[in-house]
């Protein structure tokens, strides 16, 4: 496949959805993170955040400060934009590699298709791809762009299927997971036409 990084849609779409803190704040989970959805550590439970503002689940600077020095983390709260950076272009890169995946022979993603399914890997993790709708959909060769010769209207609609299968992955994240699914369609002679979880 060709060498794709993460292009500025994908890019957008996770840091819509992940919120944004200089701050540690607890995630959902309880789990220290700072910046752009950056996991400290799994080693502490703070504050579940259950609203999807990292405000709303702020560590005291007391906290962050114990925190810190008992990880030797060399850094503490509040971090600095830079850091913040830093941290998404390392945790991106780990979604990155995990979807330069082997495709069916001749068959290529388009950058909109591969920014998707890197968002989707950042939020629920590699082993997302190992799914069983996923693995269908990535070895159907219609979904691809590179796929050559005519569509008819069933193999359309089977790929719109297909996508939203793949990407019906954590209910709590419907909305997220839709604009994924989307995005992947982009430019694409099937659409994101069946939401997720309604197939």
């Amino acid at each position: 496949m060709a060498n794709f990084s993460l292009g500025t849609s994908g890019a957008n779409l996770i840091k819509s959805h992940e919120g944004f803190s200089l701050k540690f704040y607890g995630d959902p989970y309880g789990y220290p993170t700072v910046g752009w959805g950056h996991l400290i550590t799994k080693t502490k439970v703070y504050t579940k955040n259950t609203t999807g503002n990292p405000n709303d689940s702020l560590l005291s600077q007391a906290q962050a400060d114990t925190l810190s020095n008992s990880l030797n983390l060399g850094y503490t709260s509040p971090i600095s934009q830079s850091k913040a950076n830093t941290f998404f272009a390392e945790d991106t890169a780990d979604a990155v590699t995990a979807v330069k995946l082997t495709l069916p022979a001749g068959q290529e993603f388009s950058q909109s298709q591969f920014d998707a399914l890197v968002s989707l890997t950042f939020n629920g993790g590699p082993g997302v791809l190992k799914t069983n709708d996923v693995k269908a959909m990535l070895a159907n060769p219609h979904i691809y762009p590179t796929f050559i010769g005519p569509l008819s209207a069933s193999q359309i609609d089977a790929c719109s299927k297909l996508v939203s299968k793949a990407f019906s992955y954590d209910r709590n994240l419907q909305r997220r997971r839709n604009e994924e699914a989307t995005l992947f369609c982009k430019d694409r002679k099937y659409t994101h036409k069946y939401p997720v979880y309604t197939l």
